[in-house]
């Protein structure tokens, strides 16, 4: 071990003291110790270097040359420690934020969520993409994502999945279609890529229908399935959150199905073992308020 790594760094709190105030009285006054403390610690910083720090003058210590050459060293370790506190207790929530969304969910729940998020945390670099619940949930195993706001229930012994909100979903039709004459001929279906939460209920309520699938068309966009079901292309599986509040509504009409299809939950997905990370607990936090 060479010498240097027998340093002490928490000497040069002593050695700072008393180059500052010129005495060892006053320099154990700052620190809240007695002066002989502080004589001790600088005996003992003296013997770590091989150099002497401090002449006396009367009353007063001043800096040797080897002191001042120290001293420009300590004031910058001093400086470190300070940045390294504040890295860790006053910007917790600051750095990247990568957050994974399903669609609808970005469209309805997170704009006033993310702007309350902003003016708790404007440091943090928010980066938010959207996509299929199984997208969002190898995103996040890989490490890609932070956290993803997936369609549940789902589970993964890699993964915390949190309860987030409920949703209920709609059955979406084209404005003059018969919901009671869906099974006397083939429907197409439309929805998100594969891969989509809401998408795989949409199969599983034609199958449980009996319905004959003409065709299954994938958009990546609300706005463009709106318009495929206002056009009578097929039908179409949406959130009651999201048709409440879309100024495309009225083009397309929209019905209640089973609650065992029907009912869902977003969930926040995360990796267990990914540690802290604070800027996605406070989103949390107001995600649940």
């Amino acid at each position: 071990m060479g010498a240097w790594q027998r340093l002490n760094p928490q000497l040069f709190r002593y050695f700072l003291a008393v180059a500052r105030e010129g005495s060892l009285s006053a320099a154990g006054l700052r620190l809240s110790c007695v002066p002989s403390n502080v004589s001790a610690r600088l005996r003992q910083l003296e013997q770590q270097l091989d150099a002497r720090l401090f002449l006396r003058q009367g009353q007063r210590l001043r800096l040797t040359p080897a002191g001042e050459r120290l001293l420009p060293h300590a004031e910058h370790l001093e400086q470190l420690c300070q940045k390294a506190w504040r890295s860790v207790q006053e910007d917790i929530w600051s750095g990247d934020l990568r957050l994974g969304s399903m669609e609808t969910t970005a469209a309805v729940r997170l704009p006033e969520l993310l702007a309350a998020f902003h003016q708790r945390a404007p440091r943090v670099n928010l980066q938010l993409s959207t996509g299929p619940s199984r997208r969002l949930v190898e995103g996040v195993l890989s490490g890609v994502l932070d956290g993803g706001l997936i369609g549940g229930p789902f589970e993964h012994p890699q993964l915390d999945c949190l309860p987030i909100w409920q949703e209920e979903l709609m059955l979406v039709l084209p404005p003059a279609q018969d919901a009671s004459s869906l099974e006397s001929r083939p429907q197409t279906l439309l929805g998100f890529p594969e891969g989509c939460h809401y998408r795989e209920r949409l199969e599983r309520w034609a199958v449980s229908r009996g319905l004959q699938v003409a065709a299954r068309q994938s958009y990546g966009s609300i706005d463009a399935i709106f318009a495929g079901i206002a056009a009578g292309m097929g039908i179409g599986l949406l959130p009651r959150s999201l048709l409440e509040s879309h100024p495309r509504v009225h083009l397309v009409q929209y019905q209640a199905i089973a609650p065992e299809l029907g009912a869902t939950t977003t969930l926040l997905a995360r990796r267990r073992d990914a540690g802290e990370h604070p800027a996605l607990a406070l989103l949390l936090e107001l995600m649940r308020a």
